[in-house]
């Protein structure tokens, strides 16, 4: 098997493979049915080739070899209108009249070339053959380049409306799987002419070797999008390839204008072909070099246009995870990069992707100048500074793939560093990539600062939500203020923070059950006020004294959470005080002779402790004395604005007992206008 032959062959079946692999991938997209079509007409080609190699070059032979080739150039218009993304609005698609009407100079051509009249002659020579195309020639090629620009305007379309990268990839590998084997196949075509002497030269194997080559390229993009970079392997190669066809279809037209038009000799045709070729080959490089960046180099963008975008973007996020989580979403958008480290202070380093090893980062790092950023950079920081330890730091950074560093930092605080590895491709940052990150890392302390003032008011705005909502559901339940209770007077004072600290009076008087009850729940707010609301309930259902508080502890204890409120349960009887105490001061009982404590020792709180004892006492209360009950806000506010006990100041007031809870309030007035810390709630029962 000869060289040419083996190519053909393996042409074959590469394509044959793949256009299995992609008709089985999805059998219902027009693009695959498609693709494995042209993948087909390859065949056929690479068949026609071997027919012509192990049979002799013959009119049937070309004929079999140009038939899908004229017909290649057709569909490949069709798919690009359709691939890599459809567009309804394309030329040749917008309707079957469309179709028909682009496929009539493909037909007109395969007309003249099975009636024969296509070609003038042909002539076989070493590994391919040559024919003379006749008056046709320039008719063949037009139609040929027509379909060839008609491809071009089409990807340049889907080129203007590409959004993501996974479509400007796609867009790339489509563009390059096209334009590298046309380009080359045409140099050899257009060179052959001006070699041997007006004819066109064929050689055998070389389409198939560049159809292997588009077929792979749209294979891999057609099954997984995004297999390669391939911004730095064929931008460089499309240009030359692009100049040199370009060059030597100038040499061909300029050799026909003088040699059949001017009658210039030979040589006079070629000295002057090449002078105008010097003459242009700068400019149209230069040329190509914008056009081939334009729809395949790297991307250029306005950093200032895109900082602002995404700090847009990111305002919008809630919190800082996804503040962070969005940032790098953006970042690799724009820069490509092969990976990001963030970390934050106090927590896991964020890597992207997840795969991405963590790295060390020491805390030196911080104190880094902002204008230094590079690693290598960074490397030099350190040496020059005699800080081997750091330099060493860096070094293991830059064997990680890193190669940036930036530090989050404002006048007031450190908020993290990001790491940024090299690109997939191994192309340095630009810099404008440079000027954008840099941007963007001084504008994420503001946006963390903002996000924490909003935090702060959307915090203070809940606080001050439950807090309403707790003093509407403690108005609910709070007894109102009272001058008798079971024929014996009474008066109580309550004075609450804006917190809600937990205390309440309580008043009962069904027929089976009548009591007051001075609660202190523990914690504040939404728990406070869930803690007396069960106080308030399981308290109605008991009406034995010594089973109530029990009840209360037992119904507390079940909650998750530890609630707890102090009590103290009085019922009255005419004269006779049945007094139960659990975690409030003891009651006092004031006379003209002195104050006595009910209670020497505190108790626990119901809810406290699975087991808890409270305190009883029954008393008959006489003419001349009074029973002081409160929780021990009172106490504090005493300690705090006199800097006595309550007992102290009580025995200071002397004997005169008329008017006692107008003259304590009156003595923490003041207090109660500068909203306390601390709720002060107390009852004085009996009359003097």
């Amino acid at each position: 098997m000869t060289f040419p032959a083996f190519l053909g062959a393996f042409a074959i079946i590469v394509q044959a493979i793949l256009a299995f692999v992609v008709i089985a991938k999805d059998p219902g997209r027009t693009e695959n049915r498609l693709f494995s079509l042209q993948l087909l007409l390859f065949c056929f080609w690479s068949g026609a080739e071997l027919y012509l190699i192990y049979h002799g070059v013959d009119a049937t032979g070309i004929k079999l070899l140009f038939t899908p080739a004229l017909l290649l150039t057709y569909f490949f218009c069709i798919f690009t209108a359709i691939y890599p993304e459809h567009q309804p609005d394309a030329t040749i698609i917008k309707s079957r009249a469309h179709l028909v009407g682009f496929f009539l100079p493909a037909a007109a051509l395969l007309y003249l070339l099975w009636t024969g009249k296509l070609f003038a002659g042909f002539e076989t020579i070493a590994a391919g053959f040559s024919i003379d195309l006749g008056r046709f020639e320039f008719i063949v090629k037009g139609v040929l380049i027509g379909y060839l620009f008609l491809a071009l305007s089409t990807l340049s379309n889907s080129s203007k409306k590409a959004e993501t990268t996974i479509q400007i990839r796609r867009l790339r590998y489509t563009f390059a799987a096209m334009l590298l084997p046309v380009a080359a196949g045409s140099i050899v075509i257009a060179l052959s002419k001006w070699f041997i002497g007006g004819t066109t030269m064929y050689p055998l194997g070389l389409f198939p070797v560049l159809s292997i080559i588009m077929s792979l390229i749209l294979g891999y993009t057609m099954l997984r999008y995004n297999l390669m970079e391939i911004d730095v392997i064929f931008s460089t190669g499309l240009v030359y390839t692009m100049l040199t066809a370009i060059m030597a279809g100038v040499m061909e037209l300029f050799q026909e204008l003088m040699q059949n038009i001017l009658n210039f000799s030979d040589l006079w045709s070629k000295i002057i072909a090449i002078l105008i070729i010097a003459a242009i080959f700068s400019p149209v490089k230069e040329l190509l070099i914008k056009l081939v960046d334009k729809f395949f180099g790297r991307q250029t963008f306005d950093s200032a246009t895109v900082m602002q975008t995404i700090l847009a973007e990111l305002r919008k996020m809630p919190d800082e995870k996804k503040l962070f989580a969005r940032f790098l979403s953006e970042l690799n958008l724009v820069l490509d990069f092969s990976g990001a480290r963030l970390q934050l202070p106090d927590q896991q380093q964020i890597c992207t992707p997840e795969s991405l090893s963590v790295c060390e980062i020491a805390d030196d790092f911080a104190k880094l100048p902002q204008d230094i950023n590079e690693i290598d950079s960074i490397i030099q920081f350190y040496i020059n500074a005699g800080n081997t330890e750091m330099a060493n730091a860096a070094r293991d950074m830059k064997h990680r793939n890193v190669r940036h560093l930036f530090n989050f930092i404002d006048e007031e605080r450190y908020y993290g560093c990001l790491l940024i590895s090299a690109k997939a491709t191994k192309v340095p940052y630009t810099s404008t990539e440079i000027s954008l990150l840099t941007g963007l890392v001084n504008e994420i302390p503001h946006l963390l600062a903002n996000l924490q003032m909003i935090n702060r008011l959307l915090n203070q705005e809940k606080i001050s939500q439950e807090i309403d909502w707790a003093s509407k559901m403690l108005q609910a339940i709070s007894a109102d203020s009272i001058t008798s209770f079971c024929g014996m007077p009474v008066n109580s004072f309550t004075s609450l923070s804006t917190e809600i600290k937990g205390d309440m009076i309580d008043i009962c008087q069904s027929q089976n059950n009548s009591f007051i009850g001075i609660y202190d729940a523990f914690h504040h707010g939404i728990q406070a006020v869930l803690t007396l609301n069960i106080m308030f309930a399981v308290l109605r259902c008991f009406s034995d004294t010594e089973s109530q508080l029990i009840q209360a502890n037992r119904v507390l204890r079940c909650f998750s959470q530890q609630l707890c409120s102090a009590a103290t349960i009085i019922r009255v009887d005419k004269r006779r005080i049945v007094i139960a105490n659990a975690g409030n001061p003891s009651p006092l009982l004031i006379s003209a002779t002195g104050i006595r404590r009910l209670f020497a020792d505190q108790t626990r709180p119901a809810g406290y402790l699975d087991e808890i004892a409270p305190q009883f006492h029954s008393l008959e209360l006489g003419e001349n004395e009074l029973l002081f009950c409160s929780t021990n806000g009172i106490y504090k506010a005493f300690e705090q604005l006199h800097g006595q006990t309550l007992e102290e100041f009580l025995t200071g007031a002397g004997s005169d007992l008329h008017d006692l809870h107008q003259k304590i309030a009156g003595s923490i007035k003041s207090l109660t206008h500068q909203n306390f810390s601390d709720d002060i709630t107390f009852i004085i029962a009996g009359q003097v």
